[in-house]
């Protein structure tokens, strides 16, 4: 009894110096490099906030997100939750969470530029895979398995209505004069042998069949699904991040090029660059350990195309790299490589091929990895990211950018799982200046 007395005091001892060193502490961390996110920051007081309970609730989030060796406890925490995975050694299921960025600014000034934040992944048995859950909040499931993240896929027909309810609307405001293609990106669990877990996630590519179905005629159907099974041996995803690896991106151009009856760029045309230790969005989401040691090389292929590339942060113009090679010593940014993050109100690469073409590329971040490989074919290549993307800093909507641009093609290059994310899609109607509400009829 005496010694169980002498370790509780140990313990509440213990806690309370930890308590006073942290509260003591006044080097707080911004961003926590092991998660890739930025961390709560300092709720300022006001007597609003403090009789609302606000304050209160912002100050415990920061308390938590700052508390001295989090990183650390977080690891540890992670580690002994996956020593009593359910489902065996070196498998969980692991739940993330993703958020649309603040809105764009509507009025002169550049959108904001900060990246959805994954919040602290938790480890759950669900019920069913990804879903949206009526927000701004996109729950998905990640399968851990054989040191690999596969990203889970609930296929919600509704979500799907949506997404060709959008390009339909576009194609009749756009009319015949502007060719209108649908690039969807599966993610990595349509091309990954689940045998053991079979029904754990829908079939993407029935989901790519339901929607052709609501799609205009005239709107071209990009087939990336049979253009990335014919390499399922390859290296076309990573293993620690959602996205598909440029080797991937290159196959999805291929069928690109197939549906505009034009040759692809032999891939041998191309100078590649290796860029090892990479620890992607996956693994920031999971914190698996698995995945931590089996970490990824990001491949680039050096456009070979003359060009320049002009980034707009609202009004003001600046020059960025196609292949932006500041990331390439990053370990968890490594793929913001690819036309220097994409992120900006639009951007521009205006090439030395002299034939009239012109692209806007409605994309995510999918279609970063994908666009260097446009450049031999575009005199120009348009692009827009639908989260930052801001009508009241350019003054015009997607659509009067398109007619004032000259633009010919339009391509709506998104990863499945934001077509699947209803809050998502908003943004893209968003662009053409009209409320969704006005326009579901």
């Amino acid at each position: 009894m005496k010694k169980l007395r002498i370790d509780t005091i140990i313990f509440i001892v213990s806690i309370m110096l930890l308590g006073l060193i942290n509260f003591l502490n006044t080097d707080k961390p911004t961003v926590s490099e092991l998660e890739n996110r930025a961390l709560e920051k300092r709720p300022e007081f006001s007597a609003q906030a403090l009789f609302s309970g606000a304050y209160f609730r912002s100050y415990e989030n920061y308390y938590s997100d700052t508390f001295i060796f989090r990183d650390s406890i977080v690891k540890a925490s992670r580690t002994l939750r996956q020593a009593f995975s359910i489902l065996g050694p070196g498998i969980s299921i692991v739940t993330g969470y993703e958020e649309l960025p603040e809105p764009p600014a509507t009025e002169e000034g550049p959108p904001s530029e900060e990246p959805r934040e994954p919040e602290e992944p938790q480890d759950k048995t669900p019920e069913m895979p990804p879903v949206d859950d009526g927000d701004d909040r996109n729950v998905g499931y990640w399968l851990i398995v054989d040191g690999k993240a596969v990203q889970l896929f609930k296929f919600n027909k509704e979500n799907f209505d949506y997404y060709a309810d959008i390009l339909n609307q576009y194609k009749a405001k756009l009319g015949y004069g502007v060719k209108i293609y649908s690039m969807i990106a599966p993610s990595n669990s349509e091309f990954v042998q689940l045998k053991r877990y079979k029904g754990i996630t829908d079939s993407q590519n029935e989901a790519l069949n339901y929607l052709k179905g609501k799609l205009d005629p005239g709107i071209i159907t990009i087939n990336v699904y049979d253009a990335l099974n014919l390499h399922t041996d390859e290296y076309i995803y990573f293993r620690t991040d959602h996205h598909w690896t440029a080797l991937g991106a290159y196959y999805g151009y291929c069928a690109f090029m197939d549906a505009r009856g034009e040759n692809p760029v032999p891939l041998e045309r191309y100078r590649r660059l290796d860029l090892e230790g990479f620890l992607g969005s996956s693994y920031t989401k999971t914190l698996d350990k698995s995945l931590e040691e089996n970490p990824d090389t990001v491949s680039v292929y050096i456009p070979f195309t003359g060009h320049e590339f002009i980034v707009y942060d609202g009004t003001e113009a600046r020059e960025a790299e196609v292949i932006d090679l500041q990331y390439a010593d990053s370990k968890t940014d490594k793929y913001l490589v690819f036309i220097s993050t994409g992120v900006g109100t639009w951007s521009v690469i205006k090439t030395a091929v002299k034939n009239g073409q012109r692209i806007l590329v409605i994309k995510d971040s999918f279609g970063n990895a994908l666009v260097p490989f446009l450049l031999p074919h575009y005199e120009e290549i348009y692009i827009v990211d639908s989260r930052f993307y801001s009508i009241g800093a350019t003054g015009k909507n997607i659509l009067q950018f398109i007619e004032d641009n000259g633009i010919n093609e339009v391509l709506f290059m998104h990863y499945m799982e934001d077509v699947n994310w209803h809050a998502f899609m908003e943004g893209v109607q968003a662009l053409m200046g009209m409320d969704s509400e006005a326009t579901a009829d």
